[in-house]
């Protein structure tokens, strides 16, 4: 019989796990935040801003919120004359970055995505871009969401696009990943997460050769 001690023990060793999944996702954006745009990740990120704006600009005006959003390329490509826009980033650098790059263009807080320090019904769209993966909760960061996003308003999460044949692989690695990746979702499962968490799945569509775009309304 596995005694009690057993299961605290092995209690004690995924939660120390957790813990070191979301320190080494800090430490990786605060080391790179500098220079982040020239980095692998930077690239990589790159090439998903067009289609986010595209699908924001379907909007004429609202509030929006950008959940892990790094240095703030995003809201520098967005009018701030149409749209109110605030960011949130766990990495402090990050943050340094965006309020240097926007300046009063946007606000900008450190803050856990598990954690969000807003009221209930505040935003019409949320944008979440190559962030998600790194989520070691995220029931609880979509639940988040939902609880900040107003009725009828749309969540956009952009992040790297894993085939299926290959994904389970990659997310038994991602326990050794330097940069705190942590799981890769495909199609099915993320509409699963926003079916269980108060989301309409809306629509799929992959981006580019390695990278998707989720839709999903409150």
């Amino acid at each position: 019989m596995i005694s009690i001690e057993y299961h605290l023990q092995l209690s004690r060793f995924k939660e120390s796990n957790i813990m070191n999944a979301k320190e080494r996702t800090k430490q990786h954006f605060n080391e790179t935040a500098e220079h982040y745009n020239n980095s692998k990740d930077g690239k990589f990120v790159e090439p998903m801003y067009e289609n986010l704006v595209k699908e924001i600009s379907k909007s004429k005006s609202g509030k929006i919120l950008d959940v892990g959003c790094g240095n703030g390329n995003l809201f520098e490509m967005l009018p701030d004359e149409k749209y109110e826009l605030t960011g949130v980033d766990f990495s402090e650098n990050m943050i340094i970055e965006a309020k240097d790059k926007c300046k009063d263009k946007a606000s900008f807080l450190v803050a856990d995505a598990e954690k969000l320090p807003f009221d209930n019904d505040t935003f019409d769209i949320i944008v979440c871009n190559a962030s998600f993966h790194h989520y070691i909760h995220p029931d609880i960061v979509l639940a988040e969401m939902q609880r900040v996003l107003k009725d009828g308003g749309k969540l956009l999460i952009g992040d790297p696009y894993v085939p299926t044949l290959v994904r389970p692989m990659m997310n038994l690695l991602t326990k050794f990943s330097p940069n705190g990746d942590y799981h890769f979702y495909g199609e099915v499962e993320m509409k699963k997460l926003f079916i269980q968490n108060g989301f309409n799945p809306v629509s799929f569509q992959k981006t580019e050769e390695h990278t998707a775009l989720h839709i999903a309304e409150k």
